[in-house]
């Protein structure tokens, strides 16, 4: 029992009779069998789980990498409302710091040049899954600036919203 507690699980002891103490130690071989096959299944699932990991972590910087090189403004918001992403191009155009990630997107979009985009994903919100696309003119210093905005809702498996894109 010590040397299963220590983690070595291939312990097997012979029956000296066929009485209680046989089937005592019968039902410790049968335990020390499970459960050393239990560990088995459990290796074998943190490896693959390990594999999936690292999976999902390269095609995240893949992702990560094509967002940083188009030219296309992304955000995209959680469903609480928090900016999680916001690419190069879009911190350009909209004139915004990389700071803004984790910030309430309401109180980005509050600054009146971009009130405009608060809007469309208002739109969103009304029209669930359905894109909403919008010309929107942002003012900034006397200059006027005419984007193509489409902001999209992002449900999950449940159907339920986990977020917005804004392009």
């Amino acid at each position: 029992a010590r040397e299963i507690g220590a983690g070595h699980l291939d312990q097997h002891l012979v029956p000296q009779s066929d009485d209680e103490f046989g089937a005592l130690t019968e039902a410790f071989n049968t335990m020390a069998g499970e459960l050393a096959t239990s560990r088995r299944k459990v290796e074998r699932s943190t490896v693959e789980l390990e594999r999936k990991h690292l999976e999902v972590e390269r095609r995240r910087r893949y992702i990560e990498a094509i967002l940083e090189r188009i030219t296309t403004g992304v955000v995209s918001i959680d469903a609480s409302g928090l900016i999680t992403t916001i690419n190069t191009a879009a911190a350009r155009l909209l004139d915004l710091d990389r700071a803004v990630i984790g910030s309430p997107v309401r109180i980005v979009f509050d600054r009146k040049d971009l009130q405009g985009l608060g809007m469309v994903l208002n739109g969103t919100t009304c029209r669930g899954a359905e894109p909403v696309s919008q010309d929107v003119v942002m003012t900034r210093e006397g200059a006027d600036t005419h984007l193509a905005v489409v902001a999209t809702a992002l449900v999950g498996d449940s159907g339920r919203p986990e977020g917005h894109i804004l392009v």
